[in-house]
């Protein structure tokens, strides 16, 4: 075999065959499949369930009376988290339900004021993170959940991780929440209220900006520029009656960094 045969079998040839193939292959139109309609119909309703607009309030408006808001000074400390007192309840006893579905993602039971209490943070698939503290009395699968975190310590709210466990929008997650007994100095009875921060993980807040204001709540770090002002993520005729309340921190009252 000649030397300019043998280099034509071993060179040119896989040449051509190579450039017919992609010749083929473009001339097919290949294109990416589109997304299915079931697909396309899946992510489109959890976008909608994500949406502010889909939150849910976390207790029955009806039997608050009083707001906790979110972004003031109260008992001395920037909370980032606001809340619900419901001053006229009997032993403490009022559902709080999950204001939009989401995985539970960390826990804690502890010891405050001698009495045990518990907090949960909650992670929905589309940035939104939520947090209820205070909680006395659990639905059967938050005990679960409950029952394998660290023993409860006296005043160490240290959260832990927590897996596989997740509930939907609307499911009642307590059924008791705050104390059975109020600080020192405050009326005598029960304490009745619960925390509820709620924080959006896809952009910083408007307090934010201020570099200056970001310096001074360090120390809250990521809750103080995610934090929002729940009180207008709510159904319009929730967020009116709330809104009409007083403030429940008596210092503090109605004021507020996030909510204007």
């Amino acid at each position: 075999m000649s030397p300019t045969r043998r280099m034509f079998i071993f060179i040119a040839l896989p040449l051509v065959i190579l450039f017919a193939g992609l010749a083929i292959y473009l001339s097919t139109g290949h294109k990416s499949s589109p997304a299915s309609p079931e697909t396309s119909s899946n992510a489109t309703n959890t976008q909608a369930a994500c949406s502010p607009t889909a939150l849910k309030s976390p207790v029955d408006v009806s039997l608050v009376t009083s707001v906790l808001y979110p972004g003031q000074v109260r008992g001395g400390d920037f909370k980032p988290h606001g809340g619900f007192r419901l001053n006229n309840t009997d032993n403490n006893l009022a559902n709080v339900v999950a204001p939009l579905a989401a995985k539970v993602t960390g826990g804690s039971r502890y010891i405050e004021m001698d009495e045990l209490q518990y907090m949960f943070d909650f992670k929905t698939d589309c940035g939104l993170e939520y947090r209820f503290d205070h909680l006395k009395t659990l639905s059967p699968k938050l005990q679960a959940a409950a029952d394998k975190l660290p023993e409860a310590e006296v005043d160490n709210s240290r959260t832990s991780r927590v897996s596989n466990v997740s509930v939907e929008a609307g499911e009642i997650i307590a059924t008791a929440v705050g104390f059975e007994n109020s600080p020192p100095g405050a009326p005598e009875g029960p304490n009745a209220s619960f925390d509820f921060g709620l924080y959006d993980k896809r952009q910083k807040n408007a307090a934010s900006e201020d570099s200056s204001w970001v310096a001074a709540h360090k120390e809250e770090g990521d809750q103080a520029i995610y934090a929002v002002c729940w009180l207008d993520w709510l159904p319009a005729a929730e967020s009116a009656v709330l809104k009409a309340l007083p403030g429940g921190d008596s210092t503090s009252g109605k004021t507020s960094d996030y909510c204007r």
